[in-house]
């Protein structure tokens, strides 16, 4: 067992267009610091939450971190608790924020107590607090946050499957000034949908899924396309339309929603830089009287893992 730990859980990608609940993919240069100690008592305490702007509770039983720590505590037969300190650095929403709290408490209770868990062990662990908060159990946050790069996710068997990453890959994410709500989002989607589009989603999320196999980046930012979801969700993210277009005109593969939105992501290659890309993005966001943060990263390639502070 150890004293202390600190960890990172890496934001993520969810759905990935047309692989609505099933795909996922993690994001490079973002995501949660948790340093986590041992606690002589059988409480977790979130000492400190920086980088979320007083939005998120302290309380262990509302906040992801603290929810799936106590899932793996109880799960090991652990008597005694945790101190966590959280920082977050994940703007705005549809990058899976509270699933990188879960992976990020799951995976340090994990460390901090003997690391006798795999990162598959710690799935259905990091879910429950997802399932806690958000009213359903998604991995396809959880899942990339945890094995890294682009993952399969299957919420009925509770199972994830590493597919890969694709290390050329340019993913530009653009996050206007507004939230949009899990809820909002899924009370937004359609009961039934024509067998065309159904065919047609499949036929995408196959290829995504053979072309990150393959590291075939042009198949895979071209197969970005969603018939189904995204037509539905469009609404709630104004000025969503121009933005894809102004991203897809400046030489972007594919562009979609990112998880529930509000941020839209794109993917390029090197020779569509994705810093044009982003400005393009931003500007047409501003164009709608809307102010967005743009990044250019890639695709983390480990997931979940302990960092080392000097």
């Amino acid at each position: 067992m150890r004293k202390k730990v600190t960890v990172f859980a890496p934001a993520s990608v969810g759905n990935l267009g047309p692989g609505f609940d099933v795909l996922g993919m993690a994001l490079s240069g973002m995501g949660d610091t948790l340093t986590a100690e041992q606690h002589s008592e059988a409480d977790i305490v979130i000492k400190k939450i920086t980088g979320d702007k007083g939005q998120l509770p302290l309380g262990p039983n509302e906040n992801t971190a603290g929810i799936a720590a106590r899932a793996v505590l109880n799960h090991l037969n652990i008597k005694t608790g945790m101190l966590i300190t959280l920082h977050k650095d994940i703007p705005g929403t549809g990058l899976g924020s509270s699933a990188a709290s879960a992976v990020a408490g799951a995976y340090a209770a994990n460390l901090l107590y003997g690391g006798r868990l795999t990162k598959s062990d710690l799935v259905s662990l990091a879910a429950v607090a997802e399932e806690k908060v958000s009213g359903g159990f998604f991995l396809d946050n959880v899942g990339p946050s945890l094995m890294g790069g682009v993952t399969w996710n299957n919420p009925f068997t509770r199972e994830v499957v590493r597919l890969g990453a694709i290390k050329d890959a340019v993913i530009v994410i653009a996050t206007p000034d507004f939230r949009v709500l899990t809820k909002d989002a899924r009370n937004a989607l359609p009961q039934s949908v024509p067998l065309a589009d159904f065919i047609a989603n499949m036929s995408q999320t196959s290829m995504i899924s053979w072309a990150v196999a393959q590291n075939d980046l042009k198949r895979f930012g071209q197969s970005i396309q969603d018939h189904i979801v995204e037509p539905a969700r469009a609404p709630l993210i104004k000025g969503f339309a121009d933005v894809k277009k102004a991203a897809l005109s400046t030489g972007a593969l594919g562009c979609s929603i990112s998880g529930a939105g509000s941020t839209i992501f794109a993917v390029s290659d090197d020779k569509h830089p994705g810093e044009k890309i982003a400005r393009a993005m931003q500007n047409a966001f501003g164009a709608h009287g809307v102010d967005s943060e743009v990044r250019v990263t890639a695709m983390d390639l480990e997931g979940s893992r302990e960092i080392f502070q000097s």
